[in-house]
Formats: C-alpha cells, structure tokens, sequence
C-alpha cells in the first residue's frame, strides 16, 4: 500500500528512439572511435585471409586474434616460439609442427625474460632450425631482448616502436607476464588485454605469447593470465610426457582451439641435433605404455620372488595376504597381481592348488 506521506516523484520521459537505430547510436561516439565499429551488411563482408599459424595442420591463430601457450620453465616454451618464426623462414625445416603462412609480411619476437646471451641462442637456434648459416639475412624476423628495459612504460613504448619500424603480421611475445606489473592485479590485467587487442587493430597482426602457470597447476598464472586466456582464439599447454618427449594441445581443462578441433603434437629432445625435433604422438603414447607395461612386469616378479623366495608354495588366499602385506595394495589388486604373475609366467599354480615361483632361484 503507497505511504500518502511520502510525495511521489514523476516517472522521467525516456524517448525509446535515442537507444534504437545505429546513427542514434554512433552519433554519440567520438569520430575517431565511429571508424573503428563494424555493423555487417551483405556488400561489406570481411575478406577472408589464411590462418597465421598452424601447429599439426590444424589452425590455431587467424588475422587480428591472440592465441596463448602456458608452460612452466623447461617445458619448451622459447623453443615452440623459435619453431614459429623458423617456420616462417623455411617451411620445409623441421618446425615441431608449426607452419606459418608465407603471406604474413614478418615476425617480431620480444622476449622480456632472458639475458642478451640466451636470447642471442635462441636467435642462432631459430637460424640452425631454418637452416640458414652464419652471416645469412633472416629476411623480416627480428628478435628483441628487453630483460635491460626494467620500466612497464618504457617495454610497452619499445615493442610499439618496433611494430612502427618493422614490417609486421604476427607478434610473439615471449613472457607476456612481464607486461604488467602485478599479475593478480584484475585493473592492469585488463588494461594489457586491451592494450593487446588494440596492437592487432592498429597494427593490422596477430599475437602469440607464453604465460607461466599457477605453481602445480595448469592454470595461467594470475588475472593476467586469465584476461589473456579468456580473449586468446587458442589457449595452448606445453608439458613432459615421457622422458625426453614433451607435448603441446588443447586437450586440458583450460585449453581451447575456437572452431578448430583439439589437437596435441609431440617433441623429444635429440643429443644429435642439439634440440628439440619433432615426434609422433602416437607412437610417442605406444612407447609410454610400453614402458609402463614393462615396469609393471618387472615389479611384479620382484614381488613375485619377494613372496614366494626358493620353494615357498601358498594358497590362493595366503598369498594375496601376502602380497597385501609386503605392498600395502587392497585385496582386489593383490588378486589381480596373482592374476599377472601367472599371465606372465613368473609363478605356476600346482596340481594342490599352491602356488611357487615357477624358476625358483
């Protein structure tokens, strides 16, 4: 019920029409905003343009978009971005997958991580990958190192100043968790988002960058790295698989390939090239499990001649007490071990229903 002591205000008149229509709506925009929106129609289509990058075949970056690989020191982060721009240099190298398209005017890498000697490294292992010799022109690829440049404002100036010099279709950015000041700042995790998306419209490129992870995850590393990630056309994770092999997909809880399928690559580490090639993820997966079967194996004739030592003979039931005991396994387990060890031939069943290793040391 209304309170006849409270005076009642008049509803305020909102002409509808000021908030429908695109010209009430751009008219309120500042001019040099008003160029930059896109309202489709059926003369103004876009052209349609190849995809920057492609890793396994599969496109994971296209024109004016962000893609992102999160990997924790060691993983191969700077070799997959060396792998990039030598695929640019010489499709025909060994790449680790990645392919560049050759229409792309030029690559900048900034890295803002390493010393001037790592990053001179990297300069030669992109070089060595592309197969280009000492002293040859790497055409429209340029690496810049910006450990030395220690102020935010100054990086952000350095790396506009390099796309403002430089012939330039895609920007790698080599630890883009220096590009803030504080990554679990939400405020300057955004304003890099933005900052980002402004370079791919008023430089016409695409971005690619590393992120770390959060520590024992496979979450990018604070707001930034979720800012990042959340616009980012691909979200990437570089990881070990099996000894030397390492992997690259999308197939992770936070990964993503919009409108592409998943896709996981390998790489192993080669002492006769001194880097990293590419591998065969399936056959790197049939290694891993074979690997795995054979450990399996031999644990369980360890276990087997730890049980059963000389002409010790079980029963059924006391030998998974047994292997319960000496493996701290459930009964179900303990069975299926029994079940492997006379699979495989390490312990024989006799005609009194006991068991015994079946070449007793």
């Amino acid at each position: 019920m209304d309170n006849p002591n409270i005076e009642k205000k008049p509803t305020p008149f909102l002409d509808p029409k000021i908030f429908t229509g695109e010209e009430k709506i751009l008219s309120l925009v500042q001019p040099e905003v008003k160029k930059n929106v896109y309202i489709p129609d059926w003369t103004n289509r876009p052209e349609e343009l190849p995809g920057i990058i492609k890793l396994g075949g599969t496109t994971i970056l296209t024109h004016q978009n962000t893609g992102a690989l999160i990997a924790n020191p060691g993983a191969g982060k700077s070799s997959a971005m060396e792998a990039i721009a030598a695929s640019f240099l010489n499709p025909a190298a060994d790449n680790l997958g990645f392919d560049v398209d050759q229409s792309c005017p030029g690559i900048i890498i900034v890295d803002n991580e390493r010393t001037n000697t790592d990053v001179w490294n990297s300069f030669y292992r992109m070089c060595r990958r592309a197969g280009i010799s000492e002293g040859e022109d790497i055409g429209n690829v340029k690496i810049a190192g910006l450990r030395s440049v220690a102020r935010l404002n100054e990086r952000v100036k350095v790396i506009e100043h390099l796309l403002d010099n430089n012939p330039c279709g895609l920007l790698l950015l080599d630890g883009a968790g220096d590009l803030v000041l504080d990554t679990n700042d939400l405020s300057q995790a955004i304003e890099c988002r933005i900052w980002l998306r402004e370079l791919t419209v008023k430089y016409n490129i695409s971005i690619f960058v590393t992120l770390h992870p959060n520590p024992g995850s496979e979450k990018p590393r604070g707001h930034q790295g979720s800012e990042i990630c959340r616009e980012a056309e691909c979200v990437l994770l570089a990881k070990p698989f099996d000894g030397d092999t390492k992997v690259i997909t999308s197939d992770f809880e936070h990964g993503k390939n919009r409108n592409n399928p998943k896709l996981t690559t390998a790489f192993r580490w080669s002492d006769q090239h001194r880097m990293f090639v590419s591998a065969d993820y399936e056959d790197a997966i049939a290694s891993k499990s074979d690997a795995l079967d054979q450990k399996r194996r031999l644990n369980s004739k360890a276990l087997a001649s730890t049980v059963l030592t000389g002409q010790k003979a079980m029963k059924h039931a006391e030998l998974v007490d047994a292997i319960m005991d000496k493996s701290s396994c459930k009964e179900s387990s303990a069975k299926t071990r029994i079940r492997e060890m006379t699979a495989w031939g390490y312990v024989e069943k006799g005609q009194d229903e006991r068991y015994r290793l079946s070449n007793p040391a």
